[in-house]
C-alpha cells in the first residue's frame, strides 16, 4: 500500500522536475540586472561629476575673460610691448583692430590682444586649469561704417563676448554689455541756481567780508563765464542785493540764464527727477551711493563720483558730487570738480573752513516724491537756498579742467551679463 502511494505521487510530480533550478536562475538574473544597473548608475554618476567639474572650470574661464576685458576697458592694464607708443584704451580703440590687437595679430576680430597675453587663440592664467578668449564689438556700428567715416565717433556701449575653455574639451560662452555713463554737462556759470517757477525769490547770501571771492574767469585758460547765473529776474535781483562787497565777485557778476542753455536734465523738474534716478542707479552699480556723507569726496590724485541721497558735510575732494539733501561746506581742503545740489537745493557754509570750490556748482530745489493724493499735480522747481556767509575764506572759482575731470569719473557700468 505504501509503495503504491509513493509511486503514484512520484508519477504525479514528474513534470515538475527542474522547477527549483529555473526559479533560482530567474532570481539570479534579476539580482544581476539590479547589480548591473547599480554599477552603470555609479559609473554614469562618476562621469557626470567629472563632466560637471569640467563645465564649471570652463564657466570660470568665461567669467575670467569678462573680468579681464573689463579691467582693460577701465584703463587698469598697460598696453603690451609692441603696441604703438602712447596707445590708450577707450571704447573706440577697443573695437578698432589697429588699437585693440597687437601688431602682427592676423585675426579679423577685435580681441584686445594688444592688452591681454594671448598664446595662439587663448589666454591661460598662471596656475589655472582653464583658459579664455574675448572679442569686443560695437552693437551700434557692427561693421565699423560710422567709425570709418567719422573720426570723432565714439561708441556709447560695447558687447564683450568671452569663451571659457575647461578640461575634456568643455566650453562655456558668456557676454556682457558695457555702457559708458551718460553725463552731458557744459556749465553756464560758476554758481548756477534754477529759480522757482512760481516767481518767488531764493535765499542768497554770498558773504559780507572780503574774505571770500567768486569768479567765472577760467583758471585753466578757457572761456570765462558769469560768476552767478539764475533763471528768473527776481533771483537776479536777489543776488545783486546779496553782493554787498562788489570787489568779491568778478564780472560778469550775475546773468539771467535761458532754460535752453541749461543741461537738458535741468530744463524741467521732471527731467531733473529722471536724471537723479539714473545717477542714483549708476552710483549703486559702482559702489559710490551714500544715504549721508561727511568728509572728503574723492581726492586730487583719485577723483571720484559720489552720490549722497541725503545730507552731506563736505571737507574737500575732487570729482563729481551729487547731493539730494543739504550740502554743508566747512572743510579746509579744496573740492575740485562739479557739485550738483539737486532736490533739497540747500547750500550752507558753516564753521571757519577755508576750502575753495574749483569748478562749477548747480543748485535746484524740487520734490522727488509725494503722497498719492498729489499724483497728477505739477511738482515744479522751487526757491533755492544758498548761504556762504559763514566763517572762513572759501572762494568759488570756475575751472574748466576741473569740470572736464568730473565728466570723466563716471567711467562705465556693466548693464547685462548672460550665458549664450
Amino acid at each position: 500500500m505504501s509503495n503504491t502511494r509513493l509511486t503514484e505521487a512520484y508519477f504525479e510530480r514528474v513534470n515538475e522536475r527542474g522547477a527549483a533550478l529555473i526559479t533560482s536562475i530567474l532570481i539570479s538574473m534579476l539580482l544581476l540586472t539590479v547589480a548591473g544597473t547599480v554599477i552603470l548608475t555609479s559609473a554614469m554618476s562618476a562621469t557626470t561629476a567629472v563632466e560637471s567639474t569640467s563645465e564649471v572650470q570652463a564657466y570660470y574661464g568665461a567669467e575670467s575673460g569678462l573680468e579681464a576685458a573689463l579691467n582693460v576697458l577701465r584703463g587698469n592694464v598697460e598696453p603690451r610691448t609692441g603696441m604703438p607708443t602712447g596707445t590708450k584704451i577707450g571704447f573706440r580703440n577697443a573695437v578698432d583692430l589697429t588699437t585693440s590687437n597687437l601688431v602682427g595679430d592676423t585675426t579679423t576680430v577685435a580681441r584686445l590682444s594688444g592688452w591681454l597675453p594671448y598664446a595662439n587663440d587663448r589666454i591661460t592664467p598662471s596656475g589655472a586649469n582653464y583658459a579664455y578668449s574675448v572679442t569686443v564689438n560695437d552693437p551700434d556700428d557692427p561693421n565699423g561704417i560710422l567709425r570709418t567715416s567719422d573720426g570723432t565717433y565714439r561708441p556709447s556701449r560695447l558687447v564683450v563676448q568671452s569663451t571659457g575653455y575647461g578640461p575634456r574639451g568643455s566650453i562655456k560662452r558668456m557676454e556682457m554689455v558695457v555702457e559708458r555713463t551718460q553725463f552731458e554737462f557744459d556749465p553756464s556759470c560758476t554758481v548756477c541756481g534754477i529759480s522757482s517757477e512760481d516767481g518767488s525769490k531764493g535765499t542768497w547770501a554770498v558773504g559780507s567780508s572780503n574774505a571770500k571771492f567768486y569768479t567765472g574767469h577760467d583758471t585753466s585758460g578757457g572761456d570765462d563765464l558769469p560768476t552767478f547765473g539764475v533763471t528768473s529776474p527776481n533771483d537776479v535781483d536777489a543776488i545783486n542785493d546779496a553782493i554787498t562787497k562788489p570787489d568779491t565777485v568778478e564780472d560778469e557778476k550775475v546773468a539771467q540764464l535761458d532754460s535752453s542753455t541749461l543741461p537738458e536734465w535741468l530744463q524741467s523738474a521732471d527731467k531733473a527727477r529722471e536724471f537723479l534716478n539714473y545717477m542714483q542707479g549708476v552710483a549703486r552699480s559702482v559702489g559710490r551711493y551714500y544715504t549721508s556723507f561727511s568728509g572728503d569726496a574723492g581726492s586730487a590724485a583719485s577723483p571720484q563720483f559720489t552720490f549722497v541721497n541725503g545730507d552731506c558735510t563736505l571737507d574737500g575732494g575732487a570729482g563729481l558730487l551729487i547731493v539730494t539733501g543739504k550740502l554743508m561746506l566747512n572743510g579746509n581742503r579744496d573740492f575740485t570738480g562739479v557739485v550738483l545740489v539737486l532736490g533739497e537745493g540747500y547750500v550752507e557754509r558753516q564753521g571757519a573752513g577755508n576750502g575753495d570750490i574749483l569748478g562749477s556748482m548747480y543748485v535746484a530745489k524740487f520734490a522727488r516724491s509725494w503722497p498719492a493724493s498729489e499724483n497728477g499735480l505739477p511738482h515744479p522747481f522751487l526757491a533755492v537756498h544758498f548761504n556762504t556767509d559763514g566763517g572762513g575764506n572759501g572762494d568759488m572759482i570756475y575751472d574748466s579742467a576741473a569740470v572736464a575731470t568730473a565728466k570723466q569719473v563716471l567711467g562705465m557700468i556693466v548693464r547685462d551679463v548672460r550665458e549664450f
